[in-house]
């Protein structure tokens, strides 16, 4: 069976990969993600995936969760994941912490920071943003007509949410062992000197320290992306691709309509 990630070519890296951000999303990723680059790297975080949407981004993260949890397809190897993250020089979030030994063995000197809150907390705004978006009645719908965000979008979400769920939406105590599993296991993997165990309310001192890097002079820690903000990102998402599939329709509709008209028209003369 062919596979999309096979079709990007493979190339040398322009720079290593440097840091792995492997806490789970609704750790305080995106105040990381504004962070790091502030530091001066370039990080591939969900939000970037969703901008590369075009470049089938979100299908090839969709074939890569389907051959490892759902057993279709050949399995990605690291060196498939690089074909995809081999311009960016750090990484969070999902999808991409769902492989976490594939990115370790990828990126054996790669520092690894593990966000972290507590996990009532985490699993309140994990409630509040994935399952409340997951919830809307008509995200299904939109999916169907829009094969190049909400489609593979809605998979990914929905993919990410069976597996720390073990396919069930509503089991609090397999979200909450999902959560304490993911935990032990990178700190099994990661030696202690290659690790920073990390909240963002540490602000930038803990951070750069790990990383070699001077704290940008004058700037509080970057604070982005609470539920309500995140929820209110979906809806200007959802209603501007809305407005994109219609305004699509329209025109296509429009110039079909001329040339029956002009068919029309022809056969009359």
């Amino acid at each position: 069976m062919s596979r999309l990630i096979d079709e990007l070519p493979t190339a040398n890296r322009p720079k290593p990969m440097e840091v792995l951000v492997l806490g789970l999303s609704r750790t305080g990723t995106m105040s990381l993600k504004v962070a790091l680059e502030k530091l001066g790297y370039s990080v591939y975080h969900m939000s970037e995936a969703c901008m590369r949407s075009e470049d089938r981004h979100l299908q090839l993260w969709q074939e890569a969760l389907n051959a490892k949890f759902k057993g279709k397809g050949e399995h990605w190897t690291g060196d498939d994941l690089d074909k995809v993250l081999r311009n960016y020089n750090a990484i969070e979030d999902i999808p991409c912490i769902l492989f976490v030994d594939e990115l370790l063995e990828k990126y054996p000197d790669a520092k690894v920071v593990l966000t972290n809150r507590d996990v009532d907390s985490w699993m309140k705004s994990f409630r509040d943003t994935f399952l409340q978006i997951l919830g809307w009645k008509t995200l299904p719908w939109i999916a169907s007509i829009d094969p190049i965000f909400w489609g593979p979008y809605h998979s990914i979400l929905t993919s990410v949410v069976n597996i720390w769920t073990n396919d069930n939406i509503a089991d609090d105590a397999a979200l909450r062992q999902s959560f304490k599993d993911h935990y032990a296991h990178v700190r099994s993997l990661v030696p202690k000197e290659r690790l920073l165990e990390y909240k963002v309310q540490d602000g930038w001192e803990p951070l750069c320290s790990f990383l070699g890097k001077s704290a940008p002079g004058g700037e509080a820690f970057p604070r982005v992306n609470d539920a309500k903000w995140t929820v209110k990102l979906h809806h200007y998402l959802y209603y501007r691709r809305l407005w994109g599939i219609g305004k699509k329709y329209v025109i296509t509709s429009g110039v079909l309509l001329s040339a029956i008209g002009i068919g029309y028209w022809r056969m009359g003369k």
